[in-house]
């Protein structure tokens, strides 16, 4: 598998579960696991990830990925160039 995280997800919700719950939204691979996210989220933006959620959705598979309170999802997200 070539790439694991295909793209962010910038919408109203996604931006309510970043905010709120430090909580980063991706459209991932669809072979991808949990684990492989995981790591792949952190390996590519040096955070520390608590639990990936997924689900599968239109737009292909997507990841909910809570970080550790000590990391920002806003400040990865900006440094992505998000917003």
């Amino acid at each position: 598998m070539k790439d694991v995280i295909i793209s962010p997800v910038a919408t109203e919700k996604s931006m309510l579960a970043l905010e709120k719950e430090n909580t980063l939204t991706f459209i991932v691979e669809r072979k991808a696991t949990k684990s492989q996210i995981k790591r792949e989220i952190e390996r590519r933006f040096d955070v520390k990830v608590i639990n990936v959620r997924t689900m599968i959705s239109l737009e292909g598979k997507k990841a909910m990925a809570r970080l550790d309170p000590e990391f920002s999802a806003d400040d990865v997200f900006g440094r992505i160039g998000v917003f």
